[in-house]
């Protein structure tokens, strides 16, 4: 059975665990200055500490996409989960930056297990008539983890120190692993399998990835999260720097304007009535407006607002992208259409996260604000023609 009463508790895990997971990838972006103090370094370097988990978070997306059609979903995440915290006890013991940043990489890698497992998991158990809300409430899950990571760690930093945050957090994984085990194992939802041997498998991958249809919403997806994840991550460098000077605490905070990711389930439904573009294009509209508002102010509440409209517009945008690869793949390729979405997505963040260092080192927060506008202009052009050509095939298909 597939009722919303049936399956609610579950798909209520199933989104508390990708929230968590992901909120461990961005969980040292409110705390820098910490890491930069705590290893006695540049606070410039301390961004690899999210660079590393976050580029091994997507890059675990394309190695794993061809072997979650195969496995029992529910345990590959909890597996994750498990792992997840080990690397993170891990991390709080180490005193070189180095085993920090493999640490840090090992929790990129387990923490993708989640999502990967969970997504398709959702799209599984999910009503008919309620796939776009439920797909969008993961959406909004992974968004909120984001929020949440950067807030809580900023928080917790701010009164025990990271070593101590990061030991609480490890626990509490533990605690979450458990339950999910509780609750999921025994409930067996698997995709469709697609009968190849797993090389077969990852070429079918590569042959997904460049379908016109699919590279141009993997493109769409990796602009996106460029312009986004860049502003967001360089902002904590903009606030702890003068004029704002603000602590950890001060910027978790801050962050919590991010808590308008929960407009993503409401996306995906608005989406099944007014249509993709009608929802999609004011969507990065607004992104655009949030991140003029972030990069010329100079006041905190301006920017608070500007991140606020950041976030809101990305995740008007992020399940409708996601929703179109569905539509465009069979059911044996669910699996693998996800993680790579959440490849290019992640990937793109990744990438800014390290190609930005150098123009903030020569231009600041206005050449992080100009690359990042010019990111986002360019996902809406792929967008708007990847939507026109496939209007102009099913017009063609008609005649």
């Amino acid at each position: 059975m597939t009722s919303c009463e049936n399956h609610g508790p579950r798909a209520g895990m199933a989104c508390l665990m990708t929230l968590t997971a992901v909120a461990t990838v961005f969980m040292t972006q409110s705390i820098f200055l910490e890491i930069s103090q705590s290893f006695a370094m540049e606070m410039g370097q301390a961004r690899f500490a999210f660079s590393i988990a976050s580029l091994f978070y997507s890059a675990t997306f394309f190695f794993i996409a061809p072997v979650v059609d195969t496995v029992d979903l529910p345990r590959l995440a909890i597996a994750g989960i498990l792992l997840l915290a080990m690397a993170i006890f891990a991390a709080s013991l180490v005193s070189l930056y180095p085993l920090f940043l493999m640490a840090m990489a090992m929790t990129g890698t387990w923490a993708a297990l989640v999502p990967a497992a969970m997504f398709p998991y959702m799209t599984l158990i999910a009503p008919a008539d309620k796939t776009g809300t439920w797909v969008g409430s993961m959406v909004a899950s992974g968004t909120l983890g984001i929020v949440f990571g950067r807030v809580v760690m900023g928080i917790m930093t701010a009164h025990v120190g990271w070593r101590l945050s990061f030991r609480f957090l490890s626990l509490g994984l533990v605690a979450l692993g458990l339950t999910a085990a509780v609750l999921l194992i025994g409930e067996k939802k698997n995709l469709p399998r697609p009968g190849k041997t797993l090389g077969k498998r990852y070429l079918t991958t590569m042959k997904l990835m460049v379908r016109p249809e699919i590279i141009s919403l993997l493109g769409a997806g990796f602009l996106l999260f460029f312009g986004f994840l860049g502003m967001v991550t360089f902002l904590t460098y903009r606030l702890v720097s003068p004029p704002f000077n603000c602590t950890s605490g001060e910027v978790g905070w801050i962050s919590l304007a991010g808590l308008t990711a929960i407009v993503a389930p409401f996306a995906g439904t608005l989406s099944q009535k007014q249509g993709v573009l009608k929802v999609m294009v004011p969507g990065l509209i607004t992104c655009m407006t949030g991140i003029q508002l972030m990069g010329w102010s100079h006041s905190v509440f301006v920017i608070t607002l500007g991140l606020l409209l950041l976030f809101l517009g990305v995740y008007c945008c992020q399940p409708l992208l996601f929703l179109l690869m569905g539509q465009r793949v069979p059911g044996t390729l669910l699996g693998n259409a996800s993680s790579l979405y959440i490849l290019f997505c992640i990937g793109g963040g990744s990438l800014s996260s390290i190609i930005l260092g150098p123009a903030w080192n020569a231009w600041g927060w206005p050449g992080i604000t100009l690359i990042c506008s010019i990111s986002l202009t360019g996902s809406l052009v792929l967008l708007l023609g990847t939507t026109a050509r496939q209007n102009g095939l099913s017009r063609a298909s008609r005649w």
